[in-house]
């Protein structure tokens, strides 16, 4: 089954007391600081999250960890403005106000910036329900035996799991192993705190969809014999942060205090299905798709969370590949640094329709790889997210750029990656070799084609259809897709006739790759 979960990030700033406006005239807003004064001694993190950084050669003590400085928020309190959020990381707090009150505070001294919060976090769902032979295809394409062979199972990494909800996780067999074993660490509820059954109360459709990604991470039934994650072995940090049926952009608040928590631990490596766009409930609250840049507050969040604490981030591309007026992917999917994930079809390892498209105008690859998924990139992420678990217990000093390489270089279409699927699907023999060699596999060169038809024999057709089969991605660009095409992969003779615009054509045949560069 396969949910992308798009939350909404509504940030609202909250009334003044000193007016009584109507509820519905107040907007939020993030309120970002000049600085953070007399910085107390740190260290502000836990000794695991210390140790982390140490192994990536990373600053220990780091000014984002300190708290928001308190006489700021006072002030805002003093001023009557009730404060819903704050993050330490970006210097911020979260309150609703009229916009002519959120003028007047701009003027306050110690504010760098007052910026109204619109746009959407949505989660995408769907009614197919888990089914195990749906992860077994998707652990089958990416050659998952040499990590059973090795043995890898996660063990001794810390995971992260951000989504909207873990109803009934311990009654599920494929997950009692985890609860037996002590292997959930800790459960924080953003969206209701004070909730006392965090797995046998429902608050709304999707309470399960944390549920199912997990099995998708760290799924095991010994007695069926049915392994449905690579990282069994793992130590999970489940965070909710998104309520299934009230959709507002408060949740990106939640999904960035889950970020900082789990760095706080110590937690290395962190999965989310969720991802904000279009479909709020309050319509001004929604994204355009030329935001998603990279922009929004809680990409530079992830990317932060990258870059400077260490964390590698998983990230589904989201489900709206087929809706016509977005069809993109959303953020935080659209961050740099992050590793997004999107699905293929299982025979052909073309995008699935649902997964999410990288925007043309970003100046990297989005996204980054993918893999097969039934219903929704909501489970291809986790899959993916269960192979990097088990390359930092190979190699645990690898960082998250090294990781992000690793992915991209183990790929199947590497280095021609495009906008549908990134480099492809990540094979996981290969990744196991670069974990060691990060230069094992060496890049492939494009092939001129002068005219516009392109003929290819196979010499054999031995595995294609095991590998993908054959498939063309014709592109207006380099990584821009104008059109994927299967074929038949008994076809003995492949003719490859050039289209109006078509500048670069990826050919796939199995495990062949070649990239047709028209002149």
């Amino acid at each position: 089954m396969g949910l992308c979960t798009k939350l909404f990030f509504f940030c609202v700033l909250v009334v003044s007391g000193l007016f009584t406006p109507a509820a519905q005239a107040q907007q939020r807003y993030w309120v970002l600081f000049k600085d953070k004064p007399a910085l107390a001694e740190g260290p502000w993190v836990s000794e695991q999250a210390v140790a982390q950084r140490r192994l990536q050669h990373l600053p220990v003590h780091q000014p984002s960890d300190a708290p928001v400085h308190q006489p700021y928020l006072d002030s805002l309190a003093r001023r009557g403005f009730s404060v819903t959020s704050v993050s330490k990381w970006l210097n911020a707090a979260v309150i609703s106000v009229l916009p002519h009150q959120a003028t007047a505070l701009q003027q306050a001294g110690y504010i760098q910036e007052i910026r109204p919060i619109t746009g959407y976090f949505q989660t995408t769902s769907t009614a197919v329900p888990f089914q195990p032979n749906y992860i077994a295809k998707a652990l089958s394409q990416l050659k998952s035996e040499a990590l059973f062979v090795q043995s890898l199972t996660g063990r001794g990494v810390k995971i992260g799991v951000i989504d909207a909800g873990f109803y009934q996780a311990p009654e599920k067999p494929g997950l009692a192993t985890l609860f037996e074993n002590g292997r959930i660490k800790q459960y924080r509820d953003f969206v209701s705190p004070g909730r006392q059954d965090l797995y046998g109360e429902k608050e709304s459709g999707l309470d399960a969809h944390g549920t199912e990604v997990l099995l998708c991470l760290g799924g095991n039934d010994p007695y069926q014999k049915v392994i449905s994650g690579l990282a069994p072995e793992a130590d999970y940090y489940l965070a909710r942060t998104d309520h299934g049926s009230l959709e507002s952009r408060v949740e990106e608040e939640y999904f960035v205090r889950a970020l900082e928590w789990m760095d706080s631990l110590g937690v290395r490596l962190v999965n989310s299905s969720l991802g904000y766009g279009t479909g709020f409930d309050n319509p001004a609250e929604n994204y355009r798709p030329d935001q998603m840049d990279g922009g929004s507050y809680i990409a530079k969040a992830v990317q932060m969370a990258v870059e400077q604490k260490g964390m590698m981030l998983v990230i589904a591309a989201g489900n709206d590949g087929g809706n016509k007026k977005w069809q993109i992917l959303n953020t935080p999917a659209d961050a740099p640094g992050v590793l997004t994930v999107g699905a293929t079809d299982y025979f052909s390892w073309v995008k699935q329709g649902y997964s999410g498209i990288g925007p043309g105008f970003l100046p990297y690859l989005k996204p980054d790889v993918a893999c097969f998924a039934s219903s929704g990139t909501s489970f291809s992420a986790p899959i993916i997210t269960g192979l990097i678990a088990c390359l930092l217990e190979e190699k645990p000093s690898l960082t998250a750029a090294q990781l992000t390489d690793i992915l991209h270089r183990s790929s199947h279409l590497y280095p021609f990656g495009n906008n549908y699927v990134g480099y492809g699907v990540p094979n996981a023999g290969k990744a196991l070799e670069l974990a060691h060699n990060l230069s094992a596999f060496p890049k492939a060169v494009p092939l001129e084609v002068h005219g516009n038809r392109f003929i290819y024999k196979p010499k054999s057709r031995n595995n294609i259809a095991d590998n993908g089969g054959i498939v063309l991605f014709r592109k207006q660009s380099p990584t821009l897709v104008m059109a994927q095409q299967k074929l038949s992969s008994r076809v003995k003779r492949i003719v490859v006739k050039r289209l109006p615009g078509e500048t670069h054509t990826t050919l796939q045949v199995g495990t062949t790759v070649m990239e047709l560069v028209w002149r």
